[in-house]
Parts: structure tokens; C-alpha cells; sequence
């Protein structure tokens, strides 16, 4: 493996790692907001909640698809090269 694919390929590992740890943070907060765990909440100020915060999870969404691509591709490679000794 060359020396810019092992940079890129840890760039992009962090890239993802702070990017999913950011998204369970925000979601950790989206859930307090959203008073998710609370019992006494309605539904219609539930929904609201959800509703005003849905592009939050059109990102969590679209990150769990990137990582999947990612973790596909990498399979691939390292199925690839596993054959070439």
C-alpha cells in the first residue's frame, strides 16, 4: 500500500469517527429537546419536535449510507488483495 492511500485512508477514517461521534451527540440532544424520554409529554408536542428537527435525521441518514458504501469498498479491497500473496 502506498504512502498517500495509508494518509487518505486515515483522513477518511477520522473524517467518519468525528462525524458519527457528532451525530450521537446531537442526537443525544436532539432526544432531551425532543423530551423523548419523558412520559408526560403529548404526542402532537412529540411530533412537533420531530418535525422541526427532521433534517437532523435526513443527516443521520445519509451518514449511515456513506458509512456503508465506505465499509463495502473497503471489504472490497481488502478481499482483493488478500488473494495476491
Amino acid at each position: 500500500m502506498k504512502r498517500w492511500q495509508k494518509i487518505v485512508g486515515i483522513v477518511v477514517i477520522l473524517a467518519l469517527a468525528i462525524a458519527n461521534a457528532w451525530a450521537m451527540i446531537d442526537y443525544i440532544h436532539l432526544s432531551g429537546v425532543a423530551g423523548a424520554w419523558c412520559a408526560e409529554i403529548t404526542q402532537k408536542s412529540f411530533f412537533d419536535c420531530v418535525f422541526n428537527f427532521r433534517h437532523h435525521f435526513w443527516l443521520y441518514t445519509f451518514l449511515s449510507i456513506i458509512d456503508f458504501f465506505i465499509i463495502i469498498a473497503l471489504f472490497i479491497c481488502l478481499w482483493r488483495k488478500g488473494g495476491k500473496r
